[in-house]
């Protein structure tokens, strides 16, 4: 397990098959190609659930909950957690998006977000990366493990990038226009 680089801005997203969590409670396996059929995919790396080192950040999970009112994007969120753990947290957290699980952190080593806490134990970076219908990554953001503080992506980055892509939603009139 090393800290490969994985995708870059441009290139193919690698693809993966994994249970998918979902907050009403189903779940189901599911591929990258899959989750890409209704459009594009932001898929949000988390460490273990319920990680005392992480858990600090968890609320800022919420923060990618906005992006789901954007019909064009589908948010999922990567972690080790099975399934039923997912459910769970997702529960807990009031988070309305669903969860794959990455038990063997698979999914991870292909992404390049992996590391060793302490130099044993396989974890995942904190990471997101925007996929669009295509499969090509368009945005791409590894938290710095070797950084002290809190790491989490610049959503307005995020945002200016989804928005680039999938074009601006036409704003509601309300009947006004």
């Amino acid at each position: 397990m090393g800290d490969s680089a994985g995708p870059t801005v441009g290139s193919q997203a690698p693809a993966f098959t994994a249970p998918l969590a979902t907050p009403d409670g189903s779940v189901s396996e599911v591929s990258l190609s899959s989750l890409r059929s209704d459009g594009a995919v932001l898929l949000v790396f988390q460490p273990t659930d319920f990680d005392p080192e992480s858990f600090a950040e968890r609320h800022h999970l919420g923060k990618y909950d906005w992006f789901t009112a954007d019909d064009r994007l589908r948010v999922v969120g990567v972690n080790r957690a099975r399934p039923q753990t997912n459910r769970e947290f997702a529960d807990y957290l009031d988070v309305t998006y669903p969860f794959c699980s990455d038990r063997d952190l698979a999914i991870a080593e292909a992404y390049g977000v992996t590391y060793r806490a302490f130099g044993v134990a396989p974890r995942a970076r904190p990471a997101c990366f925007f996929v669009d219908a295509d499969g090509t990554v368009r945005y791409r953001w590894v938290g710095d493990r070797s950084r002290t503080g809190r790491v989490r992506p610049q959503v307005r980055d995020l945002y200016e990038t989804v928005m680039d892509v999938l074009g601006r939603p036409e704003t509601e009139s309300f009947g006004l226009a």
